[in-house]
C-alpha cells in the first residue's frame, strides 16, 4: 500500500512530511523539498502560490479522512529530481526567479528576504550534501547524478545574485561556530563559482569547478573523524596520513565511471600549487589547469576562513592579505587573486576597520559601485567605549554627515567583544 498522497496546498499542517512539490521548482520557497513540514513552511507554501503537493504519511501526519490519496502512484525521486524544469532558460539569463523571498510570488520585495533565501539554500545544499556522502563512508559509490543537479542548481542561483551570495557566505562563517568540511566543501563551491564569474568563465566550466568542488574532499570520508575534525592544526605523521585524502577521493571518484575525466582531474590537481608546493599529484606531470588551480584557490581561501582560536575567526581582510602575497611569490595567479578581491571586496563583509573619526567598525555590506566605501555598523566610539546598540553608517554618503568618513585601517586581530551573531542578526 502506498503512503504517498496527493493534497491541496490548502489541506496541508505541521506535522506532515513533504516529498514534493507538483509544480515548477522556480515557484517553491525550498532549496530541497523533503522534510517535516513546521508550521512556517505550511505558510511559505501557501504565500508562494503552489497548488499541489504529495506528502509521505509513513513519515509524517497523514491526511484528514475526507481527503482520499490519488490513484495514480507517484515512483520516489532522488533529491533533486523535483529542481528540473521543463524549459529550463540558458544559463545566463538566470533572474531573481530562482530564488524567491517569502510570501513574495513576483520576486519582489525587501533585500533581507532574498538574503533569507540563499542562506536556506546554502544550509540546505549543506544537509544535503551530507545525506549524499553518508553512503560514501560505508562504500557505496559517489551519486554522480544527484551531484550534477547540484552543481547546475547553485550555478543558476549564483548567478542570479552574486553580490548577495558572496556576503551571505561570508556572514554565515562568521556566525558559524562549528565549521564542519560539509559547509567548507559548498563555500568553496559557490565561491569558486563567484570567482568563475569574474574571470568570465562560461556556463560549462562553471557547472565543472562547481561539481569537481563538491567532489574535492570527498577522500576525507574513509579517514578518522576525530583528524579531519582537527585538520587545521595536525602536523608530524597525522598530517601525512591527512594529504592521503587527495588519492583517496580519486580512488572513490573513479569508481563511478560516468563521473568525467575532467572532475577527476581537477580533484587530482587542487592540492598542486603553481610554485611547486602542495602535495597533490598532477597526472602525467602536465601543468595545473586554470581549473584545478581555481579550486586549490578557493579551497585554500575557505581553510583559512574556517581557522578558529580563542578570539573567534580568522579576518577575512587578513586572509585575503595572506593570498595576496602568496600570489606575489608564484602559489597562486595574480589576476585569479584579483578576481577573488572583486567578489570579496577590498573590505570584505565582517572586516573590522577603523574610521578617520576614530571610531571601529564592522563591515556590514558591500557598495559596488565604490567599493572603498561600504556600509559599516560603529561598534566602538572614538572614546573606546563599546556602544551597547551599533550605528549603521553607509560611508558612500559623505552628504548626510556634512564631511568625508573614510577607512583608515584594517584591525588584524578578532576582538573578541564583537559578537558578530547579533551583528549579522
Amino acid at each position: 500500500m502506498t503512503t504517498r498522497k496527493r493534497l491541496a496546498c490548502s489541506q496541508l499542517c505541521a506535522g506532515m512530511y513533504l516529498v514534493r512539490i507538483l509544480d515548477s521548482w522556480w515557484s517553491s520557497p525550498f532549496f530541497l523539498h523533503r522534510r517535516l513540514l513546521s508550521s512556517d513552511d505550511v505558510q511559505q507554501l501557501l504565500q508562494s502560490g503552489i497548488q499541489e503537493v504529495e506528502i509521505d504519511t509513513s513519515k509524517g501526519l497523514d491526511a484528514p479522512p475526507d481527503v482520499l490519496p490519488d490513484e495514480k502512484h507517484w515512483p520516489i525521486e532522488e533529491a533533486f529530481a523535483d529542481h528540473q524544469r521543463t524549459e529550463r532558460p540558458p544559463l545566463y539569463e538566470a533572474s531573481f526567479n530562482q530564488v524567491r523571498p517569502s510570501g513574495s510570488p513576483d520576486g519582489k520585495g525587501p533585500e533581507c528576504e532574498y538574503q533569507k533565501q540563499l542562506i536556506r539554500l546554502r544550509g540546505d545544499t549543506i544537509a544535503a550534501l551530507e545525506d549524499l556522502f553518508d553512503g560514501v563512508k560505508t562504500g557505496q559509490a559517489i551519486p554522480h547524478a544527484l551531484l550534477q543537479k547540484t552543481a547546475g542548481a547553485l550555478v543558476e542561483n549564483t548567478l542570479a545574485h552574486p553580490t548577495m551570495l558572496a556576503e551571505v557566505m561570508l556572514i554565515e562563517h562568521l556566525k558559524q561556530f562549528d565549521p564542519t568540511l560539509y559547509s567548507h566543501v559548498v563555500d568553496t563551491a559557490l565561491l569558486s563559482i563567484l570567482v568563475g564569474l569574474q574571470l568570465q568563465w562560461e556556463g560549462k566550466q562553471l557547472e565543472e569547478i562547481a561539481f569537481a568542488a563538491l567532489l574535492h574532499d570527498v577522500g576525507f570520508m574513509r579517514l578518522p573523524l576525530n583528524l579531519v575534525q582537527a585538520r587545521w592544526g595536525t602536523m608530524g605523521s597525522d598530517y601525512s596520513l591527512l594529504q592521503q585524502h587527495v588519492d583517496i577521493g580519486v580512488m572513490l571518484i573513479d569508481k563511478n565511471t560516468t563521473i568525467p575525466k575532467e572532475i577527476v582531474h581537477i580533484v587530482q590537481e587542487h592540492h598542486a600549487y603553481l610554485d611547486g608546493s602542495g602535495y597533490s599529484t598532477v597526472p602525467g606531470g602536465k601543468p595545473v589547469s586554470d581549473s584545478g588551480t581555481l579550486l586549490g584557490l578557493t579551497d585554500y581561501v575557505d581553510e583559512l576562513l574556517a581557522v578558529r582560536n580563542a578570539s573567534g575567526s580568522f579576518p577575512v581582510a587578513l586572509a585575503i592579505r595572506r593570498v595576496y602575497h602568496e600570489a606575489q611569490k608564484g602559489k597562486f595567479p595574480k589576476r585569479f587573486v584579483e578576481a577573488m578581491i572583486r567578489v570579496l571586496g577590498v573590505y570584505p563583509v565582517g572586516t573590522v576597520v577603523q574610521l578617520s573619526t576614530g571610531e571601529d567598525a564592522v563591515v556590514v555590506k558591500q557598495n559596488p559601485e565604490l567599493s572603498v566605501r561600504p556600509r559599516v555598523k560603529i561598534v566602538r566610539a572614538c572614546t573606546g567605549e563599546i556602544l551597547k546598540k551599533p550605528e549603521v553608517r553607509n560611508l558612500a554618503l559623505d552628504s548626510e554627515l556634512k564631511y568625508e568618513v573614510r577607512i583608515t585601517k584594517v584591525l588584524d586581530s578578532p576582538d573578541p567583544s564583537i559578537n558578530f551573531r547579533e551583528i549579522f542578526s
